[in-house]
């Protein structure tokens, strides 16, 4: 399948380019003619070197620089994460605030932090950095390694590395983080110097990753490795930063010999699923095998996307084709079946992970950290191949799949990106494990740095962004200007001012999106060569030089591999870069009730009152709606004329709660009906948090009692009382009859199982009185169970269960039946 096919079409949810062979990307330009040349690597052009000046990331890296960063920091001081340092400092015991993996996300903070201060000098945020750094410096002067953990330290939740290994220390990773945290100080201590020249930071992480370095890697040293990948990516930056500047070196408090953090950061890659001599950590730790024999991208979502930037950034600087391969064939698989419209990562909610390929379903986890490391790990895969579909995703990521982690306002998040959720859905002012603000922020303050590379030839455009850069390379320098109403609209415009006479390739990125791209050079209309999915300009270039590059931005409607169950029968809208989702606030309160007619126009209609300034997008459609009755349980079908407005995905659940989504049928027997029970407002005596009461009434069909695809309602963790659910109907309503499909937990030995008995009642006259029933309360499993009654007129009903002594309950579907 051709690659635009993959990603406009396939990348509909992300699947089906195995069909047939990749073709290029030749068809992307107007009589462009394909040129196959090689892979090669790109240098980015640092952060340092480029501003932005942009309509669309201006005001967010405003906000986000101004607001964000000063948010997670102070939450994360009235969480007592910061005091865990000074409690190591002041060498007290216990009494460890948080979660062992804290000290990461502070690093992590400060990694963040300091990009932005490269991109844009803050006197007061360098000061607050500079008070927490010496919080830590005098924390690790504790021990005369430099070990840094303070969980480790407090409260002993694992052993301490030391030389020999502690009597019984399997080196079980899984919950101390300790190489985690112990990465994300080396990233912070690379960042912080680049941002600042500082190195008392710097010389703290090197200190901790020379004591790693001595005592883990190849026998006779410890088979220690990470049981939450991020140290593989840092070492290899550390090892770049003193090979880079070797002078910086003497600056450094001790001895730094920078091949030995490259050659650890490969043992931490090949050793997976070498147990000698330590625990056995899974799939879900990517602990199977040696992450360069293993085929597709497993386990936990956000270790793998980290692990595989890591293994993309080493590739980079080995060269070593088995690390190559690696990489490409996890990208492929990831991209081809394990990767949302939006560019999430991660389905299965148990195990924040990749579930079998194509179980996308849109209530999946999708975690704003997984999204941030896939596009850390396109990103870093671009770079070391010079391919551009790489960046394409870097872009849907930056746009969509990571976007959407932070309000508009810039302090609420999210931990999960669903792409369908009902009223219950908020943004959370602050999370129990708050791992995915810092995460968010190092992708944000990182962009600057992804806009432009160099290779020995000239200058890559690889993301549209209002800009300017300074280009040195030998024997030539440039400075670059990009104007752009990008992505509301595909006008790109580059003006060069080469200090000299100059002769280069300028090559710009051709979207996979795009099929109508179309490029003029000081105004003459040209046809660039297609080069690696760049269209390459090489000429000489002169100060007063202008290149544009137009890309038609037509709304498009994405079909999902079929092999994706909950996408059958339904389409998803995108117009550039941008994935649209619908909420009920512009729909009628329901939006998976609507069905989009194959020939309805959609209009794009640009509102910059809303949400920070958007281009919506409208149409026509229809409204599905259904009357159960006992003769017809599944609904007699009607349907109404109606019109939607469809919002970018990042904007969502920024205003008022409601019902959103990105697929929507364009076939009427796939929507989810308009009934009586899915018009009324679910209420229960007790929900558990990671539940919802709208599952009661989302209309979804159970494959079974135990359907963990599909939202449910449990009253865990009440066990053995009597608890109830209600659904309170906008007006009186004729109902003789209910079904109930009950949530059971037998066969997956958990702790719900269906009710001893229950019972329905109704109000009457501001009274609840009990429902005669005509047929039994049943309690079966796998099934609808059905009770009838004689017609009666009510506003609200009542569901009360008595659930068995020692379990909870909960149920799947509730469904009314009129007469």
């Amino acid at each position: 399948m051709l690659r635009r096919q993959f990603i406009q079409g396939c990348f509909t949810v992300a699947a089906a380019m195995t069909a047939a062979p990749l073709a290029g990307r030749a068809a992307g330009a107007k009589g462009a003619v394909r040129d196959p040349k090689k892979s090669r690597a790109l240098t980015a052009v640092p952060i340092r070197h480029v501003t932005i000046h942009d309509d669309f990331w201006s005001p967010k890296l405003a906000v986000w620089r101004g607001v964000t960063i000063n948010d997670c920091f102070d939450k994360f001081e009235k969480t007592g994460a910061l005091d865990n340092f000074d409690r190591v400092a002041a060498r007290a015991e216990g009494g460890h605030h948080g979660d062992p993996w804290w000290d990461g996300l502070i690093y992590e903070m400060i990694a963040a932090a300091s990009d932005f201060l490269i991109a844009q000098p803050d006197p007061a945020l360098e000061k607050r950095l500079d008070g927490y750094i010496d919080r830590i410096a005098a924390a690790a002067a504790v021990d005369p390694d430099g070990y840094l953990h303070t969980a480790v330290t407090l409260s002993h939740v694992a052993a301490r590395w030391s030389d020999p290994s502690a009597p019984g220390d399997m080196h079980d990773d899984r919950f101390p983080h300790t190489v985690y945290n112990a990465g994300c100080l080396v990233e912070a201590g690379v960042h912080h110097y680049q941002a600042t020249g500082k190195t008392k930071l710097l010389d703290v992480a090197t200190r901790m990753a020379n004591y790693m370095c001595r005592i883990m890697g190849p026998p006779p040293r410890q088979n220690i490795i990470p049981g939450h990948a991020i140290a593989e990516l840092a070492f290899v930056e550390l090892y770049l930063l003193y090979r880079d500047d070797p002078k910086l070196k003497a600056r450094i408090g001790q001895k730094v010999d920078e091949k030995r953090y490259l050659e650890l950061a490969e043992y931490w890659i090949e050793n997976r699923g070498n147990h000698a001599g330590r625990a056995d950590m899974g799939v879900y730790d990517q602990d199977d095998r040696s992450a360069l024999f293993q085929p597709t991208m497993e386990g936990h979502a956000v270790r793998s996307a980290l692990l595989a930037a890591g293994i993309a950034l080493a590739a980079s600087v080995n060269g070593r084709p088995e690390y190559y391969a690696t990489a490409q064939r996890w990208w492929s698989n990831m991209v081809a079946a394990k990767m949302y419209v939006t560019g999430g990562l991660g389905a299965i909610p148990s195990t924040e992970g990749f579930g079998p390929d194509y179980e996308l379903p849109n209530f999946g986890y999708a975690e704003t950290c997984a999204a941030v490391g896939g596009a850390f790990f396109s990103r870093n895969l671009g770079l070391a191949t010079g391919q551009a579909e790489y960046f394409d995703v870097l872009e849907r990521e930056l746009y969509n799949g990571a976007l959407c982690g932070v309000s508009v306002a810039g302090t609420s998040y999210f931990y999960t990106n669903y792409l369908a959720s009902g009223p219950e859905r908020r943004r959370w002012d602050w999370d129990g494990c708050p791992c995915c603000p810092p995460m968010f922020l190092k992708l944000m303050g990182a962009l600057p740095g992804g806009v432009y590379a160099t290779d020995l030839d000239g200058v890559y455009v690889n993301l549209f962004t209002g800009s300017e850069a300074k280009i040195a390379q030998d024997g030539w320098d440039v400075t670059l200007r990009q104007t752009t109403g990008y992505p509301w609209n595909g006008g790109v415009r580059l003006d060069l001012a080469p200090k000299k006479p100059a002769r280069f390739a300028l090559s710009l990125r051709v979207p996979a999106w795009s099929s109508e791209a179309s490029f003029r050079v000081n105004g003459k209309s040209v046809t660039p060569s297609i080069v690696r999915g760049y269209a390459r300009i090489e000429r000489t270039w002169r100060a007063g030089d202008s290149v544009e590059m137009n890309l038609p931005m037509p709304a498009r409607r994405l079909k999902a591999d079929p092999r994706i169950a909950a996408d059958v029968g339904r389409v998803a809208l995108m117009c550039g870069p941008i994935v649209y989702c619908l909420e009920g606030l512009d729909n009628g309160g329901h939006v998976e009730s609507l069905v989009l007619a194959p020939s309805s126009v959609i209009r794009a209609e640009h509102r910059p009152d809303l949400l920070g300034g958007v281009t919506v997008l409208r149409g026509d459609a229809h409204v599905a709606r259904a009357r159960m009755t006992a003769a017809h349980p599944e609904g007699e079908p009607a349907a109404e004329a109606a019109t939607f407005t469809a919002l970018p995905f990042y904007t969502n659940t920024n205003r008022e709660p409601t019902h959103m989504a990105v697929w929507i049928a364009d076939d009427r027997q796939y929507a989810l009906p308009l009934t009586t029970a899915a018009a009324a407002t679910p209420s229960a005596s007790r929900c558990n948090p990671s539940d919802t009461v709208w599952a009661l009434n989302n209309a979804r069909q159970p494959r079974a009692s135990d359907d963990e695809t599909i939202p449910r309602f449990t009253w865990w963790d009440h066990r053995g009382t009597s608890e109830w659910v209600q659904y309170d109907f906008p007006s009186a309503q004729e109902i003789s009859g209910v079904e109930v499909y009950w949530w059971d937990e037998e066969c997956v030995h958990r702790d719900c199982r269906v009710p001893q008995s229950w019972s329905l009642q109704y109000q009457d006259g501001g009274e609840w009185r009990s429902v005669e029933a005509t047929s039994p309360y049943g309690v079966e499993v796998d099934k609808f169970n059905r009770v009838t009654f004689p017609s009666i007129r009510t506003t609200a009903l009542r569901l009360v269960a008595q659930m068995q002594t020692g379990w909870s309950a909960g149920i799947l579907q509730w469904r009314v039946l009129e007469g």
